[in-house]
Order: C-alpha cells, then sequence, then structure tokens
C-alpha cells in the first residue's frame, strides 16, 4: 500500500517526489569530476527510494545527505577538512516544510552530523518537564553528549580522518607553523595562534574536560608525528593498489564490495601483545562507546580512519537500488557494528593472510566510495555563463565541450591560484533539497568546515536562514507556493548576507535589488542579482580580504510545477536532480568562465494536467 498512494496522488496532477542535491561549490578537477558526479547519483537515489516508498522529504534530505557524508570526496562527514588541531569538526542542519529546524555545530566525533541533527528537529517538537523550551541547536561538547543520550555512537577523533585529509592537514600546519615563526622573529611579543591552548586553571576545573583536553592534545600531536591511530603508523608499505599522483602518494580506497583481508600477525609478537593499547602520550581516560583497543575484526585496526565490515559487502552494491528496509535497518545496525567492538575482541584476529599490505577500513556507509581513476579524460563538461536542464526525461542535457579558463589568471573567488588541477578546492557545504508525494518541501546541508578553522568556529551549514532556508507555504495562498534555499561557500560571508533567506525571499517574491528599490522580475534573474548586489556588492564583502564565493541551489514549488535554479561564482557547482518520473538522476557538473563569473541554470518539472475534466 505504500506504493499506491504516491502513484495515485501523481495521476491526479499532484505533487511528485523530487529530490537535488549538490556536492560543494569550489574547483572540482577534472581528475575527480566523475567521482563527485557519481557521489551526487548515488545520494539522489537513495533519496528517491525512500520518496517513492511513502517517506518524507525529510527522510530524504538525511538519507541523501549522510551518502554524500560518507564519501571521502566531500566535505562533509568522513573525509572532512581538519580544524587546526587536527580535529574534525562538522556542522549540519535539517529544516522541514513548516520551517523548523534541527542543528548541530562544531561537532566532533559524529558519523553523521545530519542524523544527529535530524534527531534535535524530531526532539524539538516534543514538550520537556517544567516547560523548558527543547533546543534546536547544539554546539561542541554539548552536541556529543546530547548524541550520546539518544545512544548515537560517538567515535574516536582519528575515526574521521582520512588519510588525503591528514595529508593537506600536515601540508598546511607546515606553511602555518613557517609563517607563525617568521612573525614571531619579526615582532617578538606577537603571540601564535597555532600554539595557543587553555590556561592549566581552565582545564583543570572539570576532570572530564582534562581528559577530553588532553585525548585531543594527543590527537594533534600523533598526526604531527606521523603516528595513526594511537602509535599506528599512518603510511602503508606501497602496494600494487597505489595510485601515484605527482608529488604524493595515495592509496586507491576499496569500493567495500570484498570482505576484508586480515593483517599477518608480525612474526614474534602475541595476538594478544597486539591487543593491547598503547599510547606514547598517556592513557587518554576511560572510552565507554568505542574499543580501546587499537586493533578490531579480521586483524584491522579499529580507529583506522575506515571503518566497515562484511555486512554492507555481502548485502549492498553500487549498482544495487537500496530497499525501503534496508533503510529503515540504518540506525539499528550501526549501533550494533560499534557495540560488537566494545570489549576489542575478535574473533579471528589471529588469522594470517598471504598479503603483507595494511588495507584500509571504511566506516559503514549505505554506498561505498567508488575506486579513484588513474585518469578521467574526455569528461562531458557544461561549460559556460548558463546551464539548461533537461524539463523532461526524454530531453536530452545539452553539452559542450568549450576551451577551460586560462590558469594563469584565477578566477575571483579563489584566493590562490590553481597550481595542481589534479588537485580538488571544495569550498564548503553540501546540500539537499526534496520535495515528497505529500508536496512537502524540506532541505538539508552539512559541512566539515574550511581547513585548519579555529576550533570551534561554526560554519554557515549549522546555522538556519545562512546554510539553509524555508518559506512555508501561507495558508491563504492559493497558489500554495513555497521556496526552500541551500548555499555553499565562504561562511562567513554568507552569515553577513544572510545568503539562504534572501535567496529564498528573492525567488518567492521574484523581486531583485536596484538602486531604485526592489522591482520585479524573472526567477533567474532574481538569483543572479542576490549574487551580484545582496553578496558580491555587500560592504562587509566588499571590504573584506577574504575571497566572497558562493554557490546557491534553490527549489520553487509552485500550482503549476517544481523549478529547479543554482548558480555559483566558484569555477564549478556539482549537482544532481531526480524526479519520480525519471529512471535515472540527471547530473551535472556546472563551470564557470573564470574570473568570479557567474554560471546558472535551472529546471523545470512540470505538474501533469488534471483529470478532473476529462
Amino acid at each position: 500500500m505504500l506504493h499506491a498512494k504516491p502513484r495515485k496522488i501523481q495521476k491526479n496532477g499532484a505533487d511528485q517526489p523530487c529530490i537535488f542535491v549538490h556536492a560543494g561549490a569550489g574547483y572540482h578537477s577534472l581528475q575527480n569530476e566523475r567521482i563527485h558526479l557519481q557521489a551526487c547519483n548515488d545520494a539522489a537515489k537513495a533519496a528517491m527510494v525512500v520518496l517513492r516508498t511513502g517517506g518524507t522529504a525529510l527522510d530524504a534530505i538525511e538519507i541523501a545527505i549522510k551518502v554524500l557524508e560518507d564519501r571521502e570526496i566531500t566535505n562533509a562527514g568522513y573525509g572532512s577538512n581538519l580544524a587546526v588541531d587536527g580535529i574534525v569538526e562538522c556542522d549540519a542542519t535539517i529544516v522541514d516544510h513548516f520551517g523548523r529546524s534541527g542543528a548541530v555545530g562544531a561537532v566532533s566525533q559524529i558519523k553523521n552530523p545530519i542524523s544527529l541533527a535530524r534527531t534535535l528537529l524530531d526532539r524539538s517538537t516534543q514538550l520537556l518537564t517544567l516547560r523548558r523550551v527543547p533546543p534546536n541547536l547544539l554546539v561542541g561538547q554539548g552536541a556529543i553528549e546530547f548524541a550520546a543520550s539518544v545512544d548515537m555512537p560517538i567515535l574516536p577523533y582519528d575515526a574521521l580522518v582520512s588519510p588525503a585529509a591528514k595529508e593537506r592537514w600536515l601540508k598546511w600546519r607546515n606553511d602555518l607553523n613557517t609563517v607563525e615563526k617568521n612573525k614571531r622573529n619579526s615582532v617578538p611579543q606577537t603571540s601564535s595562534s597555532l600554539t595557543a591552548v587553555a590556561p592549566k586553571h581552565l582545564m583543570s576545573f572539570d576532570p572530564e574536560d582534562r581528559v577530553r583536553e588532553q585525548m585531543r592534545r594527543a590527537h594533534t600531536r600523533a598526526l604531527e608525528s606521523g603516528v595513526w591511530n594511537e602509535a599506528q603508523p599512518i603510511t602503508p608499505l606501497p602496494s600494487s593498489d597505489s595510485l601515484t599522483l605527482p608529488g604524493h602518494v595515495l592509496k586507491a580506497p576499496t569500493n567495500g564490495l570484498q570482505a576484508p583481508t586480515p593483517t599477518r600477525v608480525p612474526t614474534g609478537y602475541p595476538a594478544e601483545a597486539l591487543m593491547t593499547y598503547s599510547d606514547p602520550y598517556g592513557p587518554p581516560g576511560p572510552r565507554p562507546v568505542y574499543s580501546s583497543s587499537p586493533l578490531a575484526t579480521n586483524g584491522r585496526r579499529v580507529n583506522d580512519g575506515h571503518y566497515s565490515g562484511n555486512y554492507f559487502a555481502e548485502n549492498f552494491s553500487s549498482t544495487d537500488t537500496m530497499q525501503m528496509d534496508d533503510y529503515q535497518n540504518l540506525s539499528g545496525l550501526y549501533s550494533s557494528r560499534y557495540s560488537d567492538r566494545h570489549d576489542g575482541s575478535s574473533g579471528d584476529s589471529g588469522q594470517e593472510s598471504g598479503s603483507t599490505s595494511s588495507e584500509s577500513l571504511q566506516l559503514p556507509s549505505i554506498t561505498p566510495s567508488p575506486e579513484l581513476q588513474p585518469t578521467l579524460t574526455g569528461l562531458p563538461t557544461l561549460a559556460g555563463a548558463d546551464v539548461h536542464l533537461p524539463e523532461s526525461p526524454n530531453e536530452q542535457t545539452a553539452e559542450t565541450l568549450l576551451p577551460e579558463p586560462s590558469d594563469s589568471i584565477p578566477p575571483l573567488p579563489l584566493p590562490a591560484s590553481r597550481i595542481d588541477e589534479e588537485e580538488d578546492h571544495i569550498t564548503d557545504t553540501v546540500g539537499a533539497i526534496a520535495i515528497d508525494s505529500y508536496g512537502n518541501i524540506a532541505c538539508g546541508a552539512s559541512s566539515g568546515g574550511i581547513g585548519m578553522k579555529h576550533r570551534g568556529r561554526i560554519g554557515p551549514a549549522a546555522l538556519v536562514g545562512i546554510g539553509s532556508a524555508v518559506i512555508p507555504v501561507d495558508p491563504d495562498d492559493k497558489d500554495r507556493n513555497t521556496v526552500a534555499a541551500v548555499t555553499s561557500g565562504t561562511g562567513e560571508h554568507m552569515a553577513t548576507t544572510m545568503a539562504s533567506t534572501m535567496t529564498a525571499e528573492r525567488l518567492f517574491y521574484s523581486v531583485k535589488k536596484t538602486p531604485a528599490g526592489i522591482v520585479d522580475t524573472d526567477d533567474a534573474d532574481a538569483i543572479k542579482s542576490f549574487i551580484e548586489r545582496d553578496f558580491i556588492g555587500h560592504p562587509s564583502v566588499k571590504n573584506s580580504h577574504s575571497a566572497g564565493a558562493i554557490g546557491v541551489l534553490a527549489v520553487k514549488r509552485t500550482r503549476e510545477g517544481i523549478y529547479l535554479h543554482f548558480a555559483h561564482n566558484t569555477d564549478s557547482f556539482a549537482l544532481a536532480s531526480f524526479h519520480a518520473s525519471e529512471t535515472k538522476p540527471t547530473c551535472t557538473m556546472s563551470r564557470s568562465t573564470g574570473n568570479g563569473a557567474i554560471a546558472q541554470g535551472g529546471r523545470a518539472i512540470r505538474f501533469k494536467a488534471s483529470r478532473k475534466n476529462v
């Protein structure tokens, strides 16, 4: 019966379930373009499975962003940019069709921040005792404690650190150390923000805080000294499946479809010795949720940056369509997979393998990350100032190959020139907008923030009205218009300009700002004018040393149909759209002509004619 209702609604000319996702604004290298688009494609497919089986727009948003968070290629969840102390601190928010929201900011040790934000939203609708107001935004340690209270797994710090993120952090850390050293030599009294620590009397106020601070510092020192996962070497021995890139070596990730290969137990060391926790910086204190042992099932390290088991290898593949039962069992799966490792025991930890190469384990994910391709040539690109997505599933996307912008003149939003075109420069947030079969709209965003950010920095993905916004349906509006918008870019500038709110309002009323005041215009011009005048032209952005980068994804639902609009002044913007009448998502990598030029496009999904007059 779950399938009957959506089909009946569509036949009567009402709403069609739709999902729109983006993988962040910035510069997506041609080398990794297919991987970015594959992530968007998989996120859209997973969300559509939920929508077609009667799921709500909130369900679709959560599952789509979880797929993106689980992909190392995105700056959200696992593989996110590291803060200045080497910790992954994520932001996420989710907004329903009433404008109610749940959000978390600067939260570490959480695999999927969007799920924590969804839980906050659900709890915010429940009454508390003594007329207390339930929170809809939690940050830092408060968010972690809330996650623990709802039985959400709390991971070790290094569980979300990917090898590529660690490599970037080490490079940036070295650059910062060099700059800070030169700064101290020129101005002896200048203090370094990089080495600044909390006073001891503040750290010793709460014993638990002191233990947590010691754990963070131990993690930072482990990264700096080339130690991975509590005294485990970070760099594995070169193997045949390593991918060589200019200047560094990256190990190609496994696709998650093969059963893990046990690591050989070194000769002369008993298996019990390898199961013993060893921290060169002292014991970090009790770990009630995750294993205290650096080794786990099959002889693997439980805190190996990746985390996986045989469940997904045996039950999922990247090409299979997810069923609703799989989605409903995910929450229980996560808890069971981690709870099995409380004691660090392993039934087959002593098994030996003929291979001595140590493979990384992946965190449990809905769809595994694809393997990196050594070279990608002849990729179709959508270059130019405007991109048009098809209005119907039968219409093909127009793809043209245009000359790439000159590398000698970097685009305006990027602070540095593109020296290595094989390296991604993704600015910030991933996001999604969904409309379910009941006509309700929802949106969400998730981000790991900027690299080397200050500890505790809250990004736009955690702030309603800045990273995501919804204008609900007015009960007196006969057209039942509603708009949702998600943005990605320089968070501080987006916060000043209230990016998502302004985008949604401009699109909802189809207006733009001019020297003569607010005037009517078409929807596409309203989006473009917002970026030109309300964002780039804002005094705080014009007088800032930071680049004014932004990418906008907005959806407007009217009585006639659903209209997607996107625009960005960054080099590229990865996105996908999918509605119920299609058999597969429509994905595109929108690329601008550079130098801060605004590229935009859109798509119209018109409702079928009503059969009332037939």
